[in-house]
């Protein structure tokens, strides 16, 4: 699928992606496409597990392949890999799935998240080897710092990914775990620019509505906009790095998964933008 894998990997800072869990709970495939594209993404995200639904269904990769082209979007992320310090069998799994959309529909980057067993050395050289599978596709991959993980700061993170030494592998920023984590700006300003490799945007209230905070994390977040984070600060500590890539739009919701699918795009997509323009 060239035109489609140029499309994701040739994404810019003004472009979007919907990302898969701004949409959690509607499994139809094509209308999460549908309703992307006519919000004006460029790309969409996709949980491995939903792939593996698709297939269950009868849906093949030709199939997925006619609905991207008929509504001119590209599958630009796929979440998520798991289990991979060590590689479990479904750890290996995920990654062959991966491996395999990206070979498929060239896809830009694949997120990996935490826990991992062992030191960091141990996980270092764990992530150096979904890299390494990973970069005969032309695949990147994004360690993403969770709190509620072991991966706990972005610090750390970052110490994965440089100890792994990859050039395929690198880091994803989400604005959530920024702003309701430590607020790492000193580590954020001095990122290599090769370890940035995907962003996520959302908003959110000054304050957790849960003090769960992986509650809070899958059920509050807000459009960009419309919470309290300074997210032109967050953009611009970035750009700065040098970093030209699109941002994937994550908005995990209660109150919008309430909404119609087509409405939530526009409504990501308007803040988005708004916070794009600067």
């Amino acid at each position: 699928m060239q035109q489609q894998g140029s499309q994701a990997r040739m994404l810019r800072s003004d472009d979007m992606i919907m990302s898969h869990f701004s949409l959690l709970g509607l499994e139809n495939f094509e209308r999460r496409v549908a309703a992307a594209a006519d919000a004006g993404f460029r790309g969409i995200g996709l949980f491995l597990g939903d792939y593996q639904l698709l297939q269950d269904e009868g849906h093949d990769d030709a199939w997925i392949e006619h609905v991207l082209e008929r509504h001119d979007l590209c599958l630009a992320e796929i979440e998520v890999l798991m289990e991979w310090c060590p590689l479990t069998g479904r750890g290996r799994h995920l990654l062959e799935l991966a491996c395999h959309l990206s070979e498929r529909f060239g896809v830009r980057h694949v997120h990996a998240i935490g826990p991992y067993s062992g030191t960091t050395n141990a996980a270092a050289k764990a992530f150096a080897v979904l890299c390494d599978a990973a970069a005969a596709t032309g695949l990147q991959v994004a360690l993403e710092h969770l709190p509620f993980t072991n991966v706990t700061t972005l610090a750390k993170a970052l110490a994965i990914v440089e100890a792994a030494n990859r050039p395929n592998g690198g880091l994803c920023l989400d604005s959530w775990h920024h702003f309701r984590g430590q607020r790492e700006w000193d580590v954020l300003a001095r990122l290599p620019l090769e370890r940035i490799k995907s962003i996520q945007i959302n908003d959110g209230p000054e304050q957790p509505v849960d003090p769960d905070y992986y509650r809070d994390t899958v059920a509050h977040r807000l459009t960009p906009g419309t919470g309290s984070f300074d997210l032109l600060r967050f953009l611009a500590t970035i750009r700065e790095r040098g970093y030209q890539g699109p941002v994937s739009v994550e908005v995990l919701s209660e109150d919008l998964r309430e909404l119609p699918a087509e409405r939530v795009c526009m409504e990501l997509a308007r803040g988005t933008r708004a916070l794009l323009a600067g």
